[in-house]
């Protein structure tokens, strides 16, 4: 019988049997039918050498209802689909060889070229050789082959994808398989080599179809122990072989690491949908001693400019499929590129960004990425020999994890793969250097891979300050243990400053500008108070900050509560978030008294960022301070909070404020803050006051760069219609206890002035004719050195004095002293005391032979009330030269407003002439009420 006659015999029967379900199906059905099990399953490489090019045998035997009785009366367990996972590491290159299209395939018309191996099919006891083509992928597949069914008129195709949800393996998947097809044994041989002329006897010439003859002729290329030893196939002899023009390259490749026994896994799913697995070893790989390991890279930013948003090029190439005869280069296992120090992250790169998941991404899955587009930082492209063209992709933002913040997550996607690879950028906590880091990189084929970051005014990355040549440093190890690691270091040059200015010299320049002001002008009204600071790109970094108010300038702190220790350790703890402080302040509402902004970033749009100022008590000497605290959460990320403390120091004569910061911070988590902008704006309603004095005056800075630098701008500062305000406060004067000549009386002034009035800048009051200086009684005298430790001596200690303003929640009180001063007699010294001190320093003299005390310099803030009480007595620096009692006794008081307006007035002195018995008790009761 010939072979022809063989097939046609066999066909009828498969066609009989056929018919034979189809005309009993469901009408005996088994309801235990048994699912088509694989039965035995191998998958062995010609050599073991590793990254070596073998010739890869893959042989499965399935059983089925057909072979074990008779035609059950349904079909249902046949075998539908098939896929065969590879090891890691086991990979091709399909384009070795040519394209053989579908229609030429059923027409036996495909050329030796195409052929990348052969299959062996055995159904129903009949054998049949197929030659294996590479035919042309459909979408979404990387490599696609076909062969004719066994009865020799419908293609078969198996595609080729890769395990891009897990260790980007290859998976060999046959999908559809005919349904009447009860396949006893398959062996599949793909070459390793194909265009390799030791295959031409076992190439099928074009025109040749399936094979199926058993003879006595040359044994097998390649073992199949399927096959029974005694069975040849003609087509494995010369005699039906073919030539074939293809060039001498390689098409598969063993794993580059040498460990092992590796597995490869069949999967099997039936018509009935039931499925069934089974397990090979292969063997463990050797000689990864023998392999090369040489990838090289470049990198630089996408300027020249000094300080400035910068993207990143990066082009990494790793040799691959370079000689058959030559193992293949060890795959890259992990990489590490390390920018030098200076180019570092921009603080304004994940404004207005997102990131994307890990689901979103596709980890552990095959499907491709679908990444919000604001997570997108850049762009990706792979070549690899194993796909038909290079995949394109892009640069995403990843989802922070513990420990690894700043994620990046490069994906590719084209002809059925879809790479997803994840990454950590680390900047260094102290210098802001970027070091990313691929740790886990899949053991998959690539000659080339480029990455560009984006540049532009929202770089990811910013460069270093000056001019001059960097080095990127990257560091690859390799699949293959046996060998080591491999460095490379790649220059790139700065050559200008931003925008193009000159290279900055030895230190950059320092010329920060000082803008401050109140957004309502008018003397003695409630305004809020701003202020400005601006640092341009290649100008230092702003380190520290000293603001001076000018005189007059004030603020109510009535009614208003610190913010507590226990809340601004909160805000300065770690542990802290941004977003926390911005749903809820650690620090109390009531003790806000500003808003904040910041502005952070190289280039001309750096990221804007929203804060509070909160009112807190004393530190660092200074009787109040501020907390200044900025949330520092951009896009996605929280890096907490920066809180910077300010100490406010308040002049005890001038009463101005000098607001001194700590050091300014320069970078957070590993990210250089590049501070461009910092605003400060006291817009607590009835906060801010103006000043009642319309003289040109000035906000004043001292600003410290990072390099030493210090700038002291200044900022104009004016308030008007000074001249609008009434001026017109009260004093009266009361002398109690020795009101007869040769007594010593107590004195008690009270001075009072109405809300919105224009303070009182200087206050002279000269004693009526009769009240002279008692020099025996000027004991002591207290020094400037021992008046601000606090420490005269009681001797010196006159009276005490108190004043209220409506600044404060409780009277400033203090003790009244004689100070030594350059004047012929000592000053009336007042050291007032409480939320904030002052002193007052009224010169004493004699003009006309009376007595008269001046205060030049009374600050500019609302007071109420004043009261002095001296004491008289024993402890009295007056005395009478002649009885107080009798005609009315006036004293000259000469007041001027800060506003320069008058207001002169003879005031009568309130006098008690009660008996001496009364007189020396009230004297006595004033000398103990001015000692208190």
């Amino acid at each position: 019988m010939t072979i022809d006659q063989q097939m046609r015999r066999r066909l009828m029967v498969l066609l009989a049997a056929g018919l034979t379900v189809l005309v009993f199906w469901g009408a005996k059905a088994d309801s235990a039918s048994a699912k088509a099990e694989i039965l035995s399953f191998s998958s062995t490489p010609s050599t073991t050498q590793a990254g070596g090019h073998p010739d890869i045998v893959t042989e499965f035997a399935l059983g089925h209802r057909f072979n074990q009785g008779p035609v059950p009366p349904c079909a249902c367990n046949e075998v539908r689909d098939l896929t065969i996972h590879a090891p890691a590491g086991v990979i091709a290159n399909p384009h070795v060889v040519s394209e053989c299209a579908a229609a030429h395939l059923v027409t036996l018309s495909c050329p030796p070229e195409a052929q990348i191996g052969f299959v062996v099919v055995k159904f129903l006891g009949f054998w049949t050789v197929h030659a294996l083509y590479r035919t042309t992928p459909q979408a979404g597949q990387a490599a696609l082959f076909a062969f004719l069914a066994p009865v020799g008129i419908i293609p078969q195709y198996i595609s080729v994808s890769g395990r891009t949800g897990g260790d980007y393996g290859l998976d060999v998947k046959q999908v559809g398989i005919w349904h009447l097809i009860w396949l006893d044994s398959v062996s599949t041989v793909f070459w390793g080599v194909p265009g390799d002329p030791a295959h031409d006897p076992v190439r099928f010439p074009k025109g040749a179809g399936p094979k199926a003859e058993c003879t006595s002729g040359d044994p097998f290329p390649i073992l199949l122990k399927n096959i029974p030893p005694e069975c040849r196939v003609d087509g494995f002899t010369p005699r039906f072989g073919a030539s074939s023009s293809l060039p001498v390259e390689p098409f598969t490749q063993n794993p580059t690491t040498c460990v092992g026994p590796l597995t490869t896994v069949i999967e099997t799913i039936a018509y009935d949908r039931e499925t069934d697995t089974a397990e090979a070893p292969w063997p463990a790989t050797t000689g990864c001693d023998l392999l090369s390991f040489n990838p090289s890279l470049s990198a630089a930013p996408t300027t020249k400019e000094t300080d400035a948003p910068s993207g990143l090029g990066v082009d990494l190439r790793v040799p691959q499929f370079q000689d058959p005869n030559t193992p293949s280069p060890s795959a890259i296992r992990g990489a590490t590129l390390t920018l030098p120090e200076g180019f570092s992250i921009n603080a304004n790169a994940a404004d207005g960004k997102v990131t994307c998941s890990d689901a979103e991404a596709g980890f552990g899955t095959e499907e491709p990425s679908r990444c919000p587009e604001f997570s997108k930082i850049g762009t990706t492209l792979i070549d690899s020999a194993a796909l038909p063209g290079p995949i394109p992709g892009y640069a995403y933002l990843g989802d922070p994890k513990p420990g690894d913040r700043y994620r990046i997550i490069l994906t590719a996607g084209g002809f059925g793969t879809f790479v997803k690879i994840a990454g950590s950028i680390r900047p260094d906590p102290q210098t802001g250097q970027v070091v990313t880091a691929f740790e886990s990189l899949p053991q998959a084929p690539f000659q080339r891979f480029l990455l560009h970051l984006f540049g532009s005014e929202r770089g990811v990355l910013a460069t270093p300050e000056k001019c001059g040549r960097y080095a990127v440093k990257a560091v690859f190890l390799p699949w293959a243990a046996e060998l080591s690691r491999q460095s490379t270091t790649q220059f790139f040059d700065l050559d200008s400053g931003p925008g193009g200015r000159p290279c900055p010299g030895r230190a950059r320049p320092f010329n920060p500008r000082l803008q401050a002001g109140v957004a309502d002008n008018t003397a003695a009204v409630h305004s809020p108070f701003v202020l400005r600071l601006n640092r341009a790109d290649g100008d230092q970094y702003l380190t520290g900050l000293t603001v001076k108010t000018p005189p007059g300038f004030s603020a109510v702190l009535r009614g208003i509560p610190y913010c507590s220790e226990a809340a601004i350790s909160q805000l300065q703890s770690s542990a802290y978030s941004g977003r926390l402080e911005q749903l809820l302040s650690a620090c109390s509402s009531a003790s806000q008294v500003g808003v904040v902004q910041a502005s952070a970033g190289a280039g001309s749009r750096p990221v804007h960022v929203y804060g509070k100022a909160y009112l807190a008590g004393p530190y660092k000497g200074a009787p109040l301070s501020l907390v200044v605290t900025v949330p520092a959460v951009s896009g996605p990320y929280d890096l907490g909070n920066v809180t910077t403390r300010v100490a406010l120091h308040v002049h005890p004569v001038s009463a101005q404020v000098t607001a001194v910061s700590d050091p300014l911070p320069t970078i957070v988590d590993g990210i250089p803050l590049r501070t461009r902008v910092i605003q400060i704006e006291l817009d607590r309603p009835g906060f801010a006051l103006n000043p009642t004095n319309c003289d040109r005056f000035s906000v004043d800075a001292t600003i410290s760069g990072d390099e030493g630098a210090v700038s002291d701008p200044s900022g104009h500062f004016q308030v008007a219609n000074c001249a609008d305000l009434r001026f017109g406060p009260k004093l009266s004067l009361r002398l109690t206890g020795g009101v007869k000549r040769r007594g010593h009386p107590a004195i008690h002034a009270v001075l009072k002035a109405r809300p919105g009035e224009a303070n009182i800048r200087r206050v002279s009051v000269t004693l009526p004719n009769g009240q002279l200086l008692d020099n025996s009684h000027i004991g002591s005298v207290c020094t400037r050195v021992q008046f601000s430790s606090q420490a005269c001596p009681p001797g010196s200690r006159l009276g005490s004095a108190e004043a209220t303003t409506p600044l404060l929640d409780q009277p400033l009180k203090g003790k009244v002293y004689l100070r030594s001063s350059s004047n012929r007699l000592p000053d009336l010294a007042i050291d007032l005391r409480g939320q904030i001190n002052i002193e007052l320093a009224g010169r004493i003299d004699s003009v006309g032979g009376r007595l008269r005390t001046t205060f030049e310099t009374v600050p500019d803030a609302p007071v109420t009330s004043f009261k002095l009480d001296l004491a008289g007595g024993s402890k009295g620096l007056l005395i009478n030269s002649k009885s107080l009692c009798g005609a009315p006794k006036r004293a000259a008081v000469r007041m001027r407003g800060q506003n320069d307006a008058s207001f002169n007035r003879r005031v009568k002195l309130q006098i008690s002439c009660a008996s001496d018995k009364r007189s020396k008790r009230h004297t006595r009761r004033a000398t103990e009420g001015a000692a208190r």
